[in-house]
């Protein structure tokens, strides 16, 4: 009987090609038996039905199914690895599936460009103030347009501050280098020297927080970053700041959020990443503020990205089906050799 690996909860993301090519790449490379089960993620009483859909499988891949411990518990022993089909691996439970022995797998090299790309557009979108200025022409609207957008600083003039500096940040501010802004970044990982190198000026989390004309989060969501961004934290940005936001939107506290762009605490947000997904709530209305640009959780996506996120699934799977070391493996203390 073949091994199995078994997709689920991927929130519209997955469409029949889509699943037939995933399909193709992980049984070429292993010799399992490939399922896709659920688009959406499995909650409450309807985990038992994930449950007995997967009940047998050795990989998990998912991208929102949030792995609670009861789905640990039901699916081990043949469980031994879950796949975050993307960078973000929250929705694996990481300390529930370190404890259970599951490894936790992610794909964090696929989309940098693409990221670091949508982020540099959102930024100058807002800068250049798009938005207002669309609205005014589609409201008929003609001349006299530049105050739709004032006020506006020169870009060159402005500071950009990166929150988090691994690769997509670093990516991020590769792009931006041409503009002749000023760049600063803080990392509580990286050292500043290796800031430097990467072409971006070391400054601590107040000081990014300060001078930071334009702020792009590029950090993961973990323990140490969820909801870091309170009502205090933005009170500490320029009230002219604009805060972009494509990483996880349980970055922030988004009643804060709202808040801060409600009140003057910062005047633009473009958001690609809400903590629900569709907004719903207080996310809801801040999507609908006019001084908020919002994209639907796309910033990942090409073409290109796309197929090579299949691809680096799928050789992860197989090497966990093989008995293979993970190119990716998050909780690491997990391998023996």
């Amino acid at each position: 009987m073949k091994k199995r690996v078994v997709m689920t909860g991927t929130l519209g993301v997955m469409n029949e090609a889509s699943i037939a090519m995933i399909k193709g790449f992980v049984e070429e490379r292993a010799d399992v038996e490939f399922e896709f089960l659920f688009d959406a993620p499995q909650t409450g009483e309807d985990e038992k039905k994930l449950i007995e859909a997967a009940k047998g499988a050795e990989v998990l891949i998912t991208q929102y199914q949030f792995m609670t411990e009861s789905l640990y518990d039901a699916l081990l022993p043949e469980l031994k690895a879950v796949i975050a089909y993307g960078v973000g691996y929250n929705s694996a439970n990481l300390p529930v599936a370190t404890e259970k022995g599951v490894y936790v797998i992610n794909v964090p090299d696929y989309c940098m460009e693409e990221v670091a790309l949508h982020v540099v557009t959102l930024i100058l979108a807002m800068v250049r103030r798009i938005p207002n200025l669309e609205r005014w022409v589609r409201e008929g609207n003609w001349g006299g347009g530049y105050k739709a957008m004032a006020p506006v600083k020169r870009f060159s003039t402005s500071t950009v501050g990166i929150y988090g500096y691994g690769r997509i940040g670093q990516y991020v501010g590769k792009f931006l280098s041409g503009f002749g802004c000023r760049i600063i970044a803080f990392d509580a990982v990286i050292p500043d020297e290796d800031i430097r190198k990467a072409g971006a000026e070391p400054v601590d989390f107040d000081t990014l927080l300060a001078e930071s004309d334009i702020l792009t989060l590029q950090v993961p969501l973990i323990p140490q970053t969820a909801r870091q961004f309170t009502l205090d934290v933005f009170k500490k940005m320029k009230p002219s700041a604009i805060f972009v936001n494509t990483s996880r939107g349980a970055l922030t506290i988004p009643d804060d959020l709202y808040t801060a762009l409600t009140t003057g605490e910062i005047a633009y947000a473009a958001i690609d990443a809400y903590e629900t997904e569709p907004p719903q709530g207080i996310e809801e209305k801040i999507k609908e503020l006019p001084n908020v640009l919002s994209t639907p959780h796309v910033g990942y996506y090409s073409d290109d990205a796309l197929v090579e996120l299949m691809v680096k699934t799928a050789e992860e799977a197989a090497r966990v089906v093989k008995g293979e070391r993970p190119k990716n493996l998050v909780n690491k203390t997990l391998w023996k050799d």
